[in-house]
């Protein structure tokens, strides 16, 4: 089993990884540029699959803008696999409800669970934080993203056509379940 170098920022071991552990861990500003990597290796294959360049450059965020999510606060989770980051998620708090802003695995990583749990992960923190649901939105080009969101009980709530660099765009969310007291 691997062992996590024991910092605060530390959230999580996954043990479903292909025999192999990975970290689940708040990104800091030394990860930007290799989110920003990820970012590109995982949207570059969808060009032809009805995403257009413009989308998938504007959904690729540059490592700067990377860098002022941390430093804003915002809730940037990486997976990281030895010392290689392979996946990330960020989620942005609004009017208490958790913003699913992106998404990301590494193409080689992708398909063994680690999308999963780095959603899994943000909705902890989301309820931790109060929020009533989490939500985003994703290109109808994305199968394999929707089929992720449906399997982990995300619900589409409505469309936005033309909303993202001219792509309609479905929106999806899961409302967090609250124990009473």
């Amino acid at each position: 089993m691997r062992v996590a170098t024991p910092t605060a920022k530390t959230k999580n071991v996954c043990k479903d990884f292909a025999s192999r552990d990975f970290v689940l861990r708040e990104a800091e500003l030394r990860d930007a540029d290799e989110i920003h990597d990820i970012l590109k290796q995982a949207f570059k294959g969808l060009e032809g699959r009805g995403y257009s360049a413009r989308a998938i450059e504007a959904a690729v965020i540059s490592a700067e803008e990377i860098r002022k999510r941390i430093l804003l606060g915002e809730q940037v989770i990486v997976a990281e696999l030895g010392n290689e980051i392979i996946g990330t998620v960020t989620g942005v708090e609004e009017h208490e409800s958790m913003h699913v802003c992106s998404l990301a695995v590494h193409p080689k990583y992708q398909n063994r669970g680690v999308a999963k749990q780095l959603m899994k992960h943000l909705e902890k923190i989301a309820h931790d934080k109060k929020c009533h649901k989490l939500f985003l939105c994703t290109a109808w080009s994305m199968t394999e993203a929707i089929r992720l969101y449906e399997t982990l009980g995300y619900e589409e709530e409505g469309h936005l056509r033309r909303y993202f660099c001219g792509e309609d765009f479905i929106v999806f969310s899961r409302f967090i379940k609250r124990r009473e007291n």
